[in-house]
């Protein structure tokens, strides 16, 4: 037996009712955990390749912020984005 949760999403006054059983939602939220842990990793690469172009930063600074995240701290990502859907407020 299938557990199914339904969820609600709601975008510009209409709201759409989908079943999605955990492990989906679990998977969903994986992916945008990994979806803004790489952003994120851009978006940093890009502020050190800035700062060591104007002299702020040196190489190796800039070789750390390369430095992609671990398997531990997406699933930490992951986890607190989990725990804000699975509350019940």
């Amino acid at each position: 037996m299938v557990c199914v949760t339904p969820i609600l999403y709601t975008q510009h006054r209409r709201t759409t009712m989908t079943n999605k059983n955990p492990f989906e939602i679990r998977a969903d939220m994986l992916k945008l955990a990994k979806d803004y842990m790489d952003a994120q990793h851009n978006l940093n690469v890009q502020l050190m390749n800035d700062m060591y172009e104007q002299g702020k930063k040196t190489y190796e600074e800039v070789q750390e912020a390369y430095k992609m995240y671990s398997m531990d701290e997406l699933m930490a990502k992951a986890k607190e984005m989990y725990s804000f859907v699975s509350k019940k407020d």
